[in-house]
């Protein structure tokens, strides 16, 4: 799969392109890495290539988000943020990660990576811890 960041990009997009079909479409950088739909062919795809595109601001990718949520020391330093932002539990199977609510249900771990995405109180916070293990 081919993606990268188009010339006239708008700030925090990238290029995508679809496997199945060769359609591309824009996508915002955080969601590389999470399961999309091709707009033309309605394929699930799913891009691992990561990079931001110029002024990128502080989008995080949904694979850097995994590996600050899995990776030790990262995890060490993230997983409390996330559990005081949502009040969260992470348990660790393995190599398995399973995030629960209070109630005890599996929080989708896409849905929690977009609502910080979307936060930009939350986003800016994420991208400066996460900055201090990736620099």
């Amino acid at each position: 799969m081919n993606v990268h960041v188009p010339d006239n990009a708008r700030r925090d997009l990238a290029l995508v392109g679809c496997p199945d079909c060769a359609c591309r479409f824009e996508t915002p950088n955080y969601r590389l890495g999470m399961q999309q739909r091709c707009p033309e062919c309605e394929a699930a795809i799913k891009p691992k290539y990561v990079r931001r595109a110029p002024d990128a601001g502080y989008s995080l990718s949904y694979h850097t988000f995994l590996q600050l949520l899995t990776v030790r020391p990262y995890r060490d330093e993230i997983v409390p943020l996330i559990a005081a932002w949502f009040g969260y539990r992470t348990e660790y199977r393995g190599r398995s990660l399973i995030v629960s609510n209070a109630a005890g249900r599996t929080v989708d771990l896409e849905q929690m990576h977009e609502m910080i995405q979307t936060s930009p109180r939350w986003q800016e916070l994420l991208y400066w811890k996460a900055g201090k293990f990736f620099r």
